[in-house]
């Protein structure tokens, strides 16, 4: 089968691999028909590259073969998966990770399919691919947020793909929200997309934002305004949580200085569950995550589209790969 590799830093090719097998029970092939870039997918192409793990964290397609012990994935169901692979033991894998093969592929093996992937509809898979990560996260912080200041004012710092999910969901969440919400972003087409979901988008480099409020949500730490802006935006006894399980490490320096009183958290990777509700709330239109999808390129162009999700250059949000 055809698959991308990274044979170094900032190099993305197409070779041939073998098609993966079932090696247990509980697994699934799935035969990819769609598969996002996602941010941890960019942080592994610009790094030092390593020819023999097959990225692609957030994929959807065809069930093709299943193992005897999975009962609720059927063979030809659409689907998509969630990044994170949890195991029976409790041990975590993200797909495109150097023990678990991802989705930018032709096809590629799911264990514990059950519990890793969610039937989706035909009509949405370009946006449903997204479930099981970025709009999961985003979700995810966005719901974190509402939790913590159910009536309070909202500060979104970075509109990449996950921010912009995280602006959606609180738009959605109550009458009102959007009107408490502001955001933080320099890329001017992606400041024309969060201004229709915010009261008002300021400039990166207007660190920080003129108006502090109770939350901070910080989207995707690539594509993060700065620590000086987050810190400066959030109220006295306020909180930031991080859309990305990892953003407080990665962003957060010892010493750096914080409010007083404010604390900081982080989402959870969505799970099967998760998904399968942002899955329902795309087909339902509660929610609309089709502005998220600027770039749909095919797997051989796939130096291009990394390029493109790196940079990030004008008007590019998620990148989508098609095999």
């Amino acid at each position: 089968m055809l698959a991308v590799a990274f044979p170094g830093r900032g190099r993305a090719e197409i070779i041939e691999l073998p098609r993966p097998a079932l090696r247990g029970p509980s697994d699934a092939i799935v035969l990819v028909t769609t598969a996002a870039i996602g941010p941890w997918d960019v942080d592994r192409f610009l790094g030092a590259g390593d020819p023999r793990v097959t990225p692609g964290g957030e994929f959807a397609g065809l069930v093709v073969e299943t193992g005897e012990d999975v009962s609720t994935i059927e063979i030809d169901d659409l689907v998509a998966n969630t990044v994170l692979h949890v195991g029976p033991d409790g041990k975590t894998d993200l797909f495109g990770s150097d023990a678990l093969p991802g989705g930018h592929a032709e096809y590629v093996r799911v264990p514990d399919a059950d519990t890793t992937l969610t039937r989706i509809a035909a009509s949405g898979e370009e946006r449903a691919v997204l479930a099981g990560g970025t709009a999961g996260l985003g979700v995810g912080a966005a719901g974190m947020a509402v939790a913590v200041a159910p009536l309070g004012t909202y500060t979104v710092a970075g509109c990449d793909p996950i921010g912009i999910t995280a602006l959606i969901a609180l738009k959605n969440s109550v009458a009102g929200a959007g009107d408490r919400t502001f955001a933080i972003e320099g890329n001017a087409a992606r400041k024309t997309l969060a201004a229709s979901l915010a009261s008002k988008v300021f400039e990166s480099v207007d660190s920080p934002s003129p108006h502090q409020t109770d939350v901070v949500i910080v989207g995707s730490v690539r594509d993060c305004p700065g620590i000086e802006a987050v810190t400066g935006s959030v109220k006295p006894g306020g909180c930031i949580i991080f859309a990305e399980p990892y953003g407080a490490s990665r962003i957060h320096e010892p010493g750096s200085t914080m409010p007083e009183g404010v604390t900081i958290s982080a989402a959870d990777w969505p799970d099967v569950d998760n998904a399968r509700k942002i899955v329902t709330d795309l087909q339902i239109r509660r929610i609309d995550l089709t502005p998220l999808v600027s770039h749909v390129m095919p797997l051989e162009d796939v130096q291009d589209a990394y390029e493109a999700a790196a940079g990030p250059g004008a008007g590019v949000q998620k990148v989508l790969l098609k095999p």
